[in-house]
């Protein structure tokens, strides 16, 4: 039976730049979203300097936070780190759109600071390039056993739909937690966005589903006997697809009770969430988590921060099982 150690994480593209620079962000979204108003706590967030000062109390923790993640996975040492996260129109195209894919080559490359985080906190160049090995017949045997389990996982053992490699939703992270590339990763990519990433784009799949392919993929855990790091990557809610208040803010209440089943060990409610109500919450990327939480179990969390701040435009948790 493998041993398992869970971690929560977000990968957000401001995680990478420095504080100085969220606003630039933060306009880029708010053009996004016809006849955009600032709601109230935002506004309160931003003060008389444009949101600076809170910026750089939140960078502070995310780094902080990320730091004791790093910690504890190396003085853990796991034989393989699962990370889960979203493809947002990066390596899957109109062309090939799964649901889920794991990924079973044997390398993969990573060039997080081309796009987003070209000013980044370490002052390295656009094409600085991150690589990894991966555990190839570890990640054939699970998906092997995963279609056997009825489960039609798709898989991919290259990637060209993105010439920078790997989706930031998998390789943010990593620039905090396993920078040297010490650990092979295993990249599970998943449809959070659905619809939303663009035309043609089939749904995401449900939570209750997401649920299920976590306890499958611990069933084939369950058969091995390696250290296996899970890591879910993503944001909560996210004020530019949160339905409810028009686009405008996070939903905070929502999250809030999400974080209590996590913090309490009940994450397997989350199954039960309708997906309207993640529409609706902008909850599309707590899927991931979802996927993490069925492999876990219901185990309490240990909650290492939360970042609730308008002006990141996200609700972002970091938490840790082991």
């Amino acid at each position: 039976m493998a041993e398992i150690l869970g971690l929560g994480v977000s990968h957000g593209p401001i995680i990478l730049t420095p504080p100085e620079i969220w606003h630039e962000g933060r306009e880029r979204i708010y053009n996004r979203v016809p006849n955009y108003e600032k709601p109230a706590q935002l506004l309160e967030e931003l003060g008389q300097d444009n949101g600076l000062s809170q910026d750089k109390a939140d960078h502070k923790r995310i780094v902080e936070s990320f730091k004791i993640m790093h910690d504890r996975l190396h003085a853990w040492n796991p034989d393989v780190v699962m990370i889960i996260g979203d493809d947002q129109a990066e390596n899957f195209l109109q062309d090939n759109l799964p649901p889920f894919c794991l990924y079973t080559g044997s390398e993969v490359d990573g060039y997080p600071f081309q796009r987003s985080a070209r000013t980044n906190l370490w002052d390295a160049a656009p094409d600085t390039k991150f690589t990894f090995s991966c555990p190839k017949e570890f990640s054939k045997d699970m998906r092997n056993h995963l279609i056997r389990d009825g489960f039609d996982m798709a898989s991919s053992s290259a990637l060209k739909g993105w010439d920078w490699g790997l989706a930031h939703a998998i390789i943010n992270p990593l620039v905090f937690l396993d920078p040297e590339g010490k650990f092979p990763i295993l990249p599970l990519f998943v449809n959070c966005y659905g619809e939303e990433a663009g035309p043609d784009y089939p749904p995401r799949p449900t939570p209750a589903r997401c649920y299920q392919l976590g306890q499958g993929i611990r069933r084939f855990l369950d058969t091995r006997s390696e250290r296996v790091a899970v890591v879910a990557s993503s944001s909560w809610s996210h004020s530019f697809l949160a339905h409810k208040f028009q686009c405008r803010e996070i939903d905070t209440e929502t999250d809030r009770k999400y974080l209590e089943w996590v913090r309490t060990g009940q994450g397997s409610k989350l199954a039960e969430v309708e997906p309207e109500d993640l529409q609706q919450s902008g909850d599309h990327e707590i899927l991931n988590w979802i996927i993490a939480l069925g492999v876990l179990g219901d185990r309490p969390a240990e909650i290492i921060d939360v970042r609730d701040s308008n002006t990141q435009l996200a609700f972002r948790v970091a938490a840790i099982w082991d």
